[in-house]
């Protein structure tokens, strides 16, 4: 027969039970209803090994210490969070990854293509505008945005305005060559 959780756990303080009940009716609002309790037990076992009381007027890190257990349920459910999106965006690099095929001969000219009418029209537009054509240029050869803002001595805020009206340029030339509608 397997024992009963109370009596696995021995007793527990009427106060620890509430605020496990707590933590359970705020913890259910914000994930998924198979890691509320995970959730709630990594919280409470800080809250414990932190050797919290509930008792009296004490104070844990400047808060009420009630304040400060919902503080650590709060983290608890935030590392949940960033956990699951770091494994979800890993998962999704592995099955692109997984999912890669080589192109096709005809899907590797159209891409050949396409590269061709780019370079083409950067090196018109550096003509035309030369500190637009050298950012373009720049960044189609895999730079960094913020690299360049500081190969260029320039404020970040100030390279992304720069880049959106080089944009617009890029656009307006493609769109006079025939290229984008």
């Amino acid at each position: 027969m397997i024992p009963a959780p109370a009596e696995v756990r021995g007793p527990v303080e009427p106060w620890l039970e509430q605020l496990r009940a707590r933590f359970v009716a705020v913890a259910a609002r914000r994930v998924r209803h198979e890691a509320v309790e995970d959730l709630v037990h990594e919280a409470l076992r800080v809250v414990l090994e932190r050797g919290i009381r509930l008792s009296g007027n004490e104070t844990v890190e400047g808060l009420p210490s009630l304040a400060w257990c919902f503080q650590v349920l709060r983290n608890t459910i935030g590392n949940f969070y960033q956990k699951d999106r770091t494994r979800a965006h890993h998962a999704g690099r592995v099955d692109a990854f997984e999912q890669a095929e080589a192109p096709t001969p005809l899907d590797a000219l159209e891409a050949e293509e396409s590269s061709r009418v780019i370079r083409d029209a950067l090196r018109e537009l550096r003509s035309r505008d030369g500190t637009c054509g050298r950012y373009l240029e720049r960044l189609a050869e895999g730079a960094d945005p913020a690299q360049l803002a500081a190969e260029e001595r320039l404020a970040a805020p100030v390279l992304y305005r720069r880049l959106y009206r080089c944009r617009h340029k890029l656009r307006a030339l493609l769109e006079q060559k025939g290229v984008l509608p």
